[in-house]
């Protein structure tokens, strides 16, 4: 196996593999997706995997795999889903799986990890899932300083509760649907208009740019406040795992068709092309790069280290409807296919960012060739 060097995709889920994961593993040195979930596997994962640098999904889930995470597991930088759920892993969660920086989903539920959680967890910038139920853990949970659930489709009221959270520093619920007051209390005060915007049917105090609630009969707008009812945050979107606990702990049961929604997501065949990647191919977006600049967003030149040349169109995200923009596009794209038409690539996206990889075309734009006086197409061209 370890000699099949261009290999990118490997799945091998849902058969009855019994052995050990092979320590020739580590030869394939392009795998981009390894899929070994729903089998009977046992032993320990190798050291070995931890070469698979370009590695972006790792599928382990429901087998038999001991022992614990390898710690050189933080060089797969462009890990971003990490299953491992339902197995015999023992030991300490290691520190080094908390540095990775491109993770979106991560999975050790149903396991034995023992030890603690460290405030490592909140260097985890673009996650949006963790699930660690039934296991061992213990000691305390870290303390809660970051929380961005913004462009979601969170409603009703902002929970009262959150002014008891008193170590946090930084609060984003902007473009979500939430309705009704903004509470006063806590750290609130510390909060600008920023944390807020996009949220059309919020009110509450001034300093926050919306307005003035409305008093209805008797009833003040504490008395209101009583009556909220609680977001129910979803994990999805949690930075952070204090939220994952507390909303597992109310599932109970239900925690099996949370792992099932999370793990179910569409395989996409694309090519995984990283924010780091994107980085270093556009010179860090540099305006030199600059191709041109849309209703949406900007496009920019850029060549990836294997030296295909491309075109990368990175949305604003502080534009509103350029979510709703870049969801059409993709599905677009998705079912089109026409030689006329400018390949994808790929896609990236962490918590800051929703980028199209696109083929490079070096002729220019197409309003420069039907609209400049300095150049024309002719009929054949046409």
């Amino acid at each position: 196996m370890g000699f099949l060097k261009r290999l990118t995709w490997l799945e091998l889920s849902n058969n009855a593999l019994d052995c050990n994961i092979p320590s020739s593993i580590g030869g394939l040195e392009r795998l981009q997706r390894l899929y070994l979930d729903n089998n009977v596997l046992e032993g320990l994962i190798p050291n070995e995997i931890c070469n698979l640098t370009g590695l972006g999904e790792l599928l382990l889930q429901q087998n038999r795999i001991s022992g614990s995470i390898p710690n050189c597991i933080e060089n797969l930088s462009s890990l971003q889903k990490f299953l491992i759920r339902s197995n015999n892993m023992t030991s300490v969660i290691p520190v080094s799986l908390w540095g990775l920086q491109e993770l979106i989903f991560l999975n050790l539920s149903h396991n034995s990890f023992n030890g603690g959680l460290l405030l490592e967890i909140g260097k985890m910038r673009a996650i949006e899932s963790i699930d660690v139920s039934w296991n061992r853990l213990i000691g305390a949970i870290p303390r809660l300083e970051f929380l961005d659930l913004s462009y979601n489709e969170l409603s009703s009221t902002i929970p009262e509760s959150l002014e008891a959270l008193a170590f946090l520093q930084i609060l984003n619920l902007s473009f979500n649907k939430l309705s009704g007051e903004i509470p006063n209390g806590g750290l609130f005060g510390n909060f600008s208009a920023l944390s807020f915007i996009g949220n059309e049917a919020l009110c509450g105090n001034a300093i926050f740019q919306v307005p003035r609630c409305k008093v209805n009969g008797m009833k003040s707008s504490r008395d209101k406040r009583l009556h909220k009812l609680y977001i129910i945050v979803p994990i999805v979107s949690a930075i952070l795992l204090v939220l994952v606990i507390c909303l597992l702990r109310k599932r109970g049961n239900t925690n099996e068709k949370a792992s099932v929604s999370m793990e179910n997501l569409p395989r996409i065949d694309h090519p995984m092309i990283s924010y780091r990647e994107l980085c270093l191919a556009t010179n860090n977006f540099s305006e030199s790069n600059l191709l041109g600049v849309g209703s949406f967003g900007f496009v920019y030149k850029g060549t990836l280290a294997n030296g295909t040349d491309i075109a990368v169109k990175v949305l604003n995200l502080y534009i509103k409807g350029a979510l709703k923009s870049f969801d059409a596009e993709c599905n677009a794209f998705r079912m089109i296919r026409h030689r006329n038409l400018v390949k994808v690539i790929s896609t990236c996206t962490n918590a800051n960012l929703r980028a199209l990889v696109l083929q490079y075309v070096p002729c220019g734009s197409l309003e420069k060739w039907l609209y400049s006086n300095n150049y024309n197409l002719d009929l054949h061209r046409k």
